[in-house]
């Protein structure tokens, strides 16, 4: 059975660092036990693959790791590029669901094809999993992807950013014509910048769309331009409205807010930052479920064109009615629709054997309904709805304040307009674009500026906070570890 042991700086809830010596111990076929200081700290099953860290980004989840809603200390960082024992290369799918693990398992989320939304899964260098900032991980053995030959490191260390950018952009399925922007183009942005850049090269002419970057930093505007951008624009220096869609990868509340001004029919967030931002409390799980928000039908839609048509995991689309106005009569014919508490509603949808045990979609009325429709019950971070569904937004007479408080739902309820939001994408499909784009492979030279020793963590994460530094990168020197 397999040993190792190296040190490694944990992060703590306080934002320090602290060390710590690691070791661990077992094989893919049995488990793994991972001790911290001589403790165990965790216990694995099957399905895990030793593999020794080469690079690791620092990225906005992980500035904002003290923010998020699982526990700490943890050995944190998951855009990893890592070799095997036989000097393999691989970038490494950070959710250890079922499915990545390759296991035999009844689970639902794994099933439906929904496996980064397993609610078994461990996360490396996010959730329980110790991250890509040590000498050493244990990654889920089908998500460990090969890096072709002629990626170079600089590259591969983005794809996990790259493949998350490449997500948002099919998500929001650009239109003929639109203008998107993408506000806050730094680590992640500029990546989004490069993946719209790429999806508009990849379609006919006739269905084209332009790019706006929207930025503090003139320097930043000027690398949109590199990556794809047709305009760019200072921030605080657009109309209401300006673009089609806005994409907000700022990693600050407020950018939120700034996107939601901006767009007209669509804003996709994909900010981790862990706080409230525009009236709510659980953007951050938002994004973390991949869930939607819109207004909710003002009549009957047509056949096939109603949402949850679409979002149906069971015989019958399921509704988890929050609101405090009936149900419009015409709605049960269509669906499955439950009232009550979102407590209530969530034990009741849990208890299902057929589909998703959540609900498809819920209405709300009100910020609170939205908020419980993310996270029902606190300390528990399982949601209402399904990941990738919708809450939608009761708009009525008698509007609840909360509406109109919050510039995102009075905009839904408003002006129509839609909020969706994605999180991982698909790296095989972030690798292949890379290999067959000699440009795009330069995308690690233009976009690290910084380099650091993986026992200098305080320093990388100060610079990378630092209007100084687009993205910083960590190096585990070639002998890591001590067996």
């Amino acid at each position: 059975m397999p040993t190792i042991a190296f040190d490694a700086l944990d992060y703590r809830a306080d934002q320090s660092f602290a060390a710590a010596r690691y070791r661990f111990d077992g094989d893919e076929r049995t488990g793994w036990r991972i001790d911290r200081d001589g403790v165990t700290a965790l216990q694995l099953g099957p399905g895990f693959r030793l593999l020794r860290v080469r690079q690791c980004g620092v990225c906005s989840t992980d500035l904002a790791r003290h923010h998020l809603p699982f526990p700490l200390p943890q050995v944190i960082g998951h855009e990893v590029v890592a070799i095997d024992a036989e000097g393999r290369r691989y970038v490494v799918e950070i959710n250890a669901s079922h499915h990545a693990r390759g296991i035999a398992n009844d689970c639902a989320f794994c099933r439906a094809g929904l496996p980064t939304h397993c609610p078994e899964r461990t996360t490396l260098g996010i959730h329980d999993l110790p991250g890509g900032f040590g000498a050493w991980i244990l990654a889920p053995i089908e998500g460990c992807l090969e890096v072709p030959a002629n990626v170079p490191d600089s590259a591969a260390v983005l794809v996990e950013p790259l493949a998350a950018a490449l997500h948002a952009v099919t998500t929001i399925a650009p239109r003929a014509g639109e203008s998107i922007a993408v506000l806050g183009p730094r680590r992640l942005g500029m990546l989004v910048i490069a993946a719209l850049h790429a999806y508009r090269s990849s379609h006919s002419p006739q269905d084209a769309f332009t790019i706006a970057a929207v930025a503090r930093d003139p320097r930043l505007l000027a690398l949109a331009k590199q990556f794809g951008a047709n305009s760019t624009h200072p921030a605080g220096s657009l109309a209401d409205g300006a673009f089609d869609v806005v994409i907000d990868t700022t990693g600050n509340p407020a950018g939120l807010e700034s996107a939601v001004r901006m767009a007209r029919r669509e804003v996709h967030l994909k900010s981790t930052h862990g706080q409230p931002s525009v009236g709510l409390h659980h953007t951050t799980e938002l994004v973390v479920d991949e869930i939607g928000i819109a207004r909710f039908p003002d009549a009957a839609p047509a056949a096939g064109e109603a949402p949850w048509e679409r979002l149906r995991t069971g015989p019958r689309p399921r509704i988890a009615w929050l609101a405090n106005a009936t149900p419009p009569p015409w709605l049960p014919a269509q669906v499955d629709v439950q009232r009550g508490t979102a407590v209530a509603l969530a034990a009741h949808y849990g208890s299902a054997t057929e589909g998703l045990p959540r609900a498809d979609v819920v209405v709300a009325d009100s910020a609170a309904g939205v908020d419980a429709a993310i996270r029902p019950q606190a300390g528990r971070e399982v949601a209402l709805v399904r990941p990738r569904g919708q809450v939608l937004v009761l708009a009525g007479a008698r509007r609840d304040a909360s509406l109109a408080a919050s510039p995102l739902l009075a905009a839904v309820t408003t002006r129509h307009l839609e909020l969706s939001s994605s999180r991982c994408g698909d790296f095989r499909a972030a690798l292949q674009l890379l290999a067959a784009d000699a440009e795009l492979r330069r995308i690690g030279d233009r976009l690290v500026t910084h380099h650091f020793p993986a026992m200098a963590l305080r320093e990388a994460f100060a610079t990378a906070r630092s209007p100084d530094c687009i993205k910083a990168v960590v190096d585990q020197p070639e002998a890591g570890a001590s067996a």
